[in-house]
């Protein structure tokens, strides 16, 4: 009876310590999680001293941008995978010990056998034991399996391309920021620009609406002309604010990039005093494509999914292989019916799963049509590569005449508006066509602002395209101005056709680390595209 109580009692309290009962997040952990956010993301932001030009907004973006970040530990994760993986290499070292109890002796008899039956245990049997109630033992056992050893290697190769594609990845992203900072900035500066033309023109518009209601409630000229005279205005109103709310998204967007609180006051360089000339084009087409084939990230990348798949074959061969076990252990037992309560023992064994064998065929043409794959991946990377250098060219090239003939558009808007305002001057046209014409004015100015920032965002996405980078390697040790300086600097020598610092070898995609050539794949992808 007390074993059935103390057996139901322990299943009650088993049963209700595994109950689990949901529990909500309280609002003053809530709370508390989001001041010590707003607290981090402020001591993390760079204070904003100066005016910020692009190769200052790009830096802090580079510096501050959450999806940076994001990548930057993506890639120290796949650090620790690789010092994780190593350790998987070493044998396995296990120590143990223990202790026991009975609450009797484990005596027991023995009886005869014979005839393939066991004899009957007699009246007066004979109980021996070899074990006492209480004992303990402690061992410390070595085991190391080859096999597991030549898979461990193979995984620690494949984590450390793993680790490479994240560090590329992560170049990626800082193209991508340097890309959305560069047109944000130029769309920034034109919102600036056009803001405070925008909030004057808005109250010359509403003055003159309030004036032709009150004509046409004193009726100074015909009903139908007032209302005329007011819708136009009107859609005028409409058509500003439409124009200040896309302009006002700006600033805010070029802040988010940069990694800036919003809200945050800071002033853009070149609003005050803009720079509208063309950037030039110098590098050749030709080196643009190979710049592109040797440094894409992209590109990099399915060389280190090359070896990868290449890895994966021989860890697939490693498995049909013999298992070697090496042992060797230290144990002691306290146990006074033993003779030697301490003893070593070494050992090995070894096991093959002989059905492995019919696997072999099935394993090498899965290995080829791996390669295959990767191959095949690659050439279409390449061409893919290819296909956006000569976009990001013609689009230049492009952006380069809509930036001209805006120029020209706004040139002869400018001096429509002169000449409107000096009719208006001498009473020669009416206050509607005046502010028709500024705003006409205005709206050639934005045009020429977009086509100016589409003309610098289509030149950065020419470089992008290239694999071009314009970080150097210790870039997180580096100040914003020091980082915006270099920024400059290489800028500066690409505009010239200089790429000194660009990357000459392509990674390798075979077992041994040698250089791949690329100069056929290359050569034929160009051939196709030009």
């Amino acid at each position: 009876m007390f074993k059935k109580t103390l057996l139901a009692s322990s299943m009650v309290l088993a049963i209700t310590g595994c109950a689990v009962t949901p529990e909500a997040i309280s609002p003053d952990n809530v709370s508390a999680t989001v001041q010590a956010d707003m607290t981090l993301l402020a001591q993390e932001q760079d204070q904003v001293l100066d005016s910020i030009g692009l190769e200052d907004a790009i830096a802090r973006a580079v510096r501050n941008n959450r999806d940076k970040k994001l990548k930057a530990l993506e890639s120290a994760m796949e650090q620790g995978q690789i010092d994780l993986v190593q350790h998987e290499m070493l044998p396995s070292l296990a120590a143990s010990a223990g202790y026991s109890e009975r609450s009797n002796f484990a005596a027991s008899a023995s009886v005869g056998f014979q005839d393939g039956h066991p004899e009957p245990l007699g009246p007066n049997p004979s109980y021996s034991i070899s074990q006492d109630k209480q004992r303990s033992t402690y061992d410390l056992a070595l085991s190391w399996n080859v096999l597991d050893f030549g898979l461990s290697y193979v995984r620690a190769k494949q984590h450390a391309d793993r680790y490479l594609i994240a560090r590329e990845r992560e170049r990626k992203v800082t193209h991508n920021i340097t890309q959305d900072v560069r047109g944000a900035y130029w769309r920034a500066v034109s919102a600036e620009r056009l803001l405070q033309k925008i909030g004057p023109l808005i109250e010359q518009a509403s003055a003159a609406l309030d004036d032709s209601r009150q004509v046409e409630l004193l009726q100074l000229r015909s009903p139908m002309e007032a209302l005329y005279y007011q819708r136009e205005l009107l859609d005028v109103l409409r058509s500003l604010q439409s124009l200040k709310q896309d302009l006002s998204n700006a600033r805010t967007e070029l802040a988010g990039l940069m990694g800036l609180k919003p809200g945050t006051v800071f002033e853009l360089a070149d609003v005050n005093e803009p720079d509208f000339s063309v950037p030039e084009l110098t590098v050749e087409l030709a080196t643009m494509e190979e710049l592109a084939l040797n440094q894409r990230p992209e590109l990099v990348e399915t060389y280190y999914q090359q070896r990868i798949s290449a890895a994966d074959t021989r860890a697939a061969i490693l498995k049909m292989l013999p298992g070697i076990s090496l042992n060797a252990g230290v144990y002691q037992d306290d146990s006074d019916y033993l003779l030697n309560q301490n003893w070593t023992t070494l050992g090995a064994q070894v096991s093959w799963n002989l059905f492995d064998v019919f696997k072999v065929g099935a394993e090498r043409r899965l290995a080829k049509t791996r390669e295959a794959l990767a191959e095949e991946q690659r050439l279409a990377s390449s061409m893919a590569v290819l296909t956006q250098v000569h976009l990001s060219r013609i689009r230049y090239n492009e952006s380069r005449k809509s930036f001209d003939l805006a120029d020209r558009y706004l040139n002869v808007a400018s001096r429509i508006n002169e000449q409107t305002v000096n009719a208006a001057r001498m009473k020669r046209t009416s206050e509607l066509d005046l502010i028709r014409e500024s705003l006409n004015t205005l709206l050639a100015e934005l045009r020429r602002d977009v086509a100016y920032a589409d003309l610098q965002n289509s030149y950065g996405r020419v470089f992008v395209t290239m694999g071009m980078d314009l970080l150097p390697e210790d870039y997180a040790a580096s100040s914003v101005d020091a980082l915006a300086d270099t920024i400059g600097e290489r800028f500066a020598r690409w505009q010239r056709g200089e790429f000194s610092d660009a990357a000459a070898m392509v990674p390798s995609a075979n077992a041994d680390n040698e250089p791949v050539p690329t100069n056929s794949a290359a050569s034929e992808s160009t051939g196709d595209m030009s």
